[in-house]
């Protein structure tokens, strides 16, 4: 098959181009800057020769890029934490989910796969994700934003449209190029002041690489509408703590903050935020997130899909490995 990509440029995107072209397919790229194809996928020894240059909100460069394709793996999508840029997320986030999905529904691809996320699906109360549960979005304005993409994606399913959607927890993993998920940041402020805090605290770890094996493994036409959760082991503070003490040779600490007063720091900063010399992984929404964060039930991937999560261990080694390489994790 030939498999349009958006998002390749990117950590989850590249990765899942390099899984697809292992698998034995062609990918085309759909980018702005052609440029960045070499300092990404070409990295990691793929031909980025077959490319269309435009972006998911403008539809004619989209339908441009699909001509000739046969599936497409839409994974570009505008990530912040800072509340100033809500009203962009939304706007980019679904005008690029209605061309991307849109489009590729209009022409036959089949399968077209989106890359959604917990956040879509996220309540404090929840007790396990699973790929069925209702359409909620988290507080911030990136969940607000999958959320409204995920009703879109949702309503071509009911329409019999053959989109596959997967749901990723924290991705980490090593670099594609110079691009590291927006989770490593979490990832380099740990191990840079040597504490974790929380107590129900928790991280959900998935490895890009099996994401990206995920990704791959749908690529299978005649299926039809379905959805996966891929949010990987869940964590806990101590586990964390000693996952990247033994990954980082420096030592991290398990410190038994309370949660509450974790997500009280968050809305915190947030009020503050535009006033500090520094950026920071602390938000009110971060601290929602983490603080009340389910395991997810990737029973489903494995089952059907025969996709295998690696050890959390061997996922944060590799995160560190790439985030010490370019400088991120200090002195």
């Amino acid at each position: 098959m030939r498999v349009l990509v958006t998002g390749a440029t990117g950590f989850v995107g590249g990765w899942s181009a390099k899984a697809i072209v292992d698998a034995g397919h062609e990918v085309r790229f759909l980018v702005r800057n052609p440029a960045r194809l070499g300092t990404s996928v070409a990295k990691l020894g793929l031909d980025p020769s077959d490319y269309v240059i435009g972006d998911i909100t403008d539809r004619e460069s989209v339908a441009a890029a699909m001509e000739g394709c046969d599936a497409v793996v839409h994974c570009a999508a505008l990530v912040a934490t800072d509340p100033k840029q809500a009203e962009a997320m939304m706007t980019m986030n679904l005008a690029g989910a209605q061309n991307v999905l849109g489009t590729a529904v209009e022409l036959g691809l089949d399968p077209i796969v989106h890359v959604s996320s917990i956040t879509a699906l996220f309540t404090p109360d929840l007790e396990e994700y699973t790929a069925d549960l209702p359409v909620t979005g988290g507080a911030d304005g990136y969940g607000k934003s999958k959320a409204e993409v995920e009703l879109y994606a949702r309503g071509l399913q009911d329409a019999g449209a053959p989109v596959v959607i997967t749901y990723p927890g924290m991705v980490l993993g090593p670099p594609v190029g110079d691009q590291f998920g927006e989770a490593a940041d979490g990832v380099s402020a740990a191990v840079q002041m040597g504490v974790v805090p929380g107590r129900n605290a928790a991280w959900t770890v998935v490895d890009v690489r099996d994401l990206a094996s995920l990704h791959a493994a749908l690529l299978v036409p005649g299926k039809g509408p379905r959805r996966y959760m891929a949010g990987g082991p869940r964590l806990t503070v101590q586990q964390i703590a000693d996952t990247l003490t033994e990954a980082s040779g420096k030592t991290v600490r398990a410190i038994p903050v309370p949660d509450a007063l974790l997500r009280g720091m968050g809305q915190l900063v947030d009020a503050v935020e535009r006033f500090l010399p520094f950026e920071t992984p602390i938000t009110e929404a971060g601290m929602q997130y983490y603080t009340q964060m389910p395991p997810a039930d990737d029973e489903p991937s494995k089952r059907e899909l025969g996709v295998t999560y690696r050890e959390s261990r061997e996922t944060l080694a590799d995160t560190i490995t790439g985030l010490r390489a370019f400088g991120r994790l200090g002195g």
